[in-house]
């Protein structure tokens, strides 16, 4: 049975009018009021909430390579909610899709309904699925929802769960080595550092990035699209965040990497590595990736970025890296995350995404 309502209760689908909402997608011009919105509703009960800027909207939702999803209902030309997600190009059946990660939706407190009855929000979501999801659209909408919105998505939305979410952890000796200890010592294991993000003025990638992503891709079913137009949009050119990127090279080609960030995620200063790019243990360069991790430990042991006692990442269950981790002293531990998504095509459901999506944290919001 079907959880949208009858016709007479829908939204119009010529005008998506709503009582006296319209419902429609963003549009220029909608950027204050929205914004303005986002951050009185994400401010509710947090009193450490640090308001959005306009920049770094704009960055997440206008300069993303892969495009822009948002459905808005205005009322009295404000944006009173929102549903939108962040798409990301993807390689999944020999072709290049869309998948979209859910994030930031909303609805002012002065214009919500109870679970019991679908609200704005709800039919907000709706028209959102009719405009990009299908199997000619975007393949998957996914995300990682606080319990609220699980319960509403199950209800009126067809969520279905991915996994429930396990972290990778290692624990970090106090290493305090200078940045020139630390490039002595990446040096010997020829692996190379560079920053990356708010206030730095490094390059970032290049043609290279997507060579490596290629040789590696063929070993998942499902992956985002690591060419150099998605990482220096997600990294290098992130307002607020700054990354250290590790990497080996042979022939002067790119062979492998790491990202590392410190910062705060599921508790205070943590190590985070936020993506990893390595051939698997199975490759005949599986050294790049040794060299490469043992670069990763003592980048997070050094006082580089800030002092953090563990360091932690995500890889899907199945993947080979969820096994070497591992053997390389790290430990899985559960979260409080869990991956849901609305999926348009048989084909690729919540079983298959489970068994063939290789994913890590940049492929979040997180982090």
């Amino acid at each position: 049975m079907s959880n949208r309502p009858d016709p007479a209760e829908r939204v119009d689908s010529k005008d998506r009018t709503f009582g006296d909402y319209q419902i429609r997608p963003f549009q220029p011009g909608d950027e204050a009021s929205l914004l303005e919105a986002f951050n009185l509703v994400f401010a509710e009960g947090n009193p450490d909430y640090v308001p959005r800027t306009m920049a770094e909207w704009r960055w997440a939702f206008q300069e993303n390579p892969a495009g822009t999803r948002i459905m808005v209902a205005v009322k009295d030309g404000q944006v009173v909610a929102q549903n939108a997600c962040l798409p990301v190009r993807v390689w999944v059946g020999g072709e290049e899709r869309i998948f979209g990660q859910g994030v930031d939706s909303f609805c002012h407190p002065a214009h919500r309904a109870g679970l019991r009855r679908p609200g704005l929000w709800v039919k907000t979501v709706w028209e959102f699925i009719d405009e990009y999801g299908g199997r000619d659209k975007d393949l998957l909408h996914y995300g990682w929802p606080i319990w609220s919105a699980w319960r509403i998505g199950k209800t009126f939305l067809k969520y279905e769960v991915v996994r429930t979410q396990n972290l990778m952890v290692r624990p970090l000796a106090t290493n305090p080595r200078t940045d020139a200890e630390l490039d002595a010592h990446l040096a010997e294991l020829e692996v190379e550092r560079f920053d990356i993000g708010a206030g730095c003025d490094h390059a970032g990638f290049d043609e290279q990035a997507r060579w490596l992503w290629d040789r590696l891709a063929g070993d998942w079913g499902a992956s985002a699209i690591r060419d150099a137009a998605f990482l220096n949009w997600r990294l290098t050119a992130h307002p607020r965040h700054r990354y250290t990127v590790l990497a080996t090279r042979k022939d002067g080609i790119l062979w492998s990497y790491a990202i590392y960030r410190h910062g705060d995620w599921t508790e205070k200063d943590m190590g985070l590595c936020v993506d990893w790019l390595a051939p698997a243990p199975a490759h005949a360069d599986a050294d790049h990736a040794e060299r490469l991790h043992a670069g990763l430990i003592a980048l997070a042991e050094s006082n580089h970025g800030g002092r953090a006692t563990t360091l932690t990442g995500i890889f899907p269950d199945p993947s080979p890296e969820f096994t070497r981790f591992q053997e390389r002293g790290w430990r899985v531990m559960p979260s409080e995350y869990f991956m849901i998504g609305h999926h348009y095509h048989r084909r690729y459901d919540m079983l298959w995404l489970r068994k063939h999506w290789w994913y890590t944290l940049i492929d979040t919001d997180l982090v």
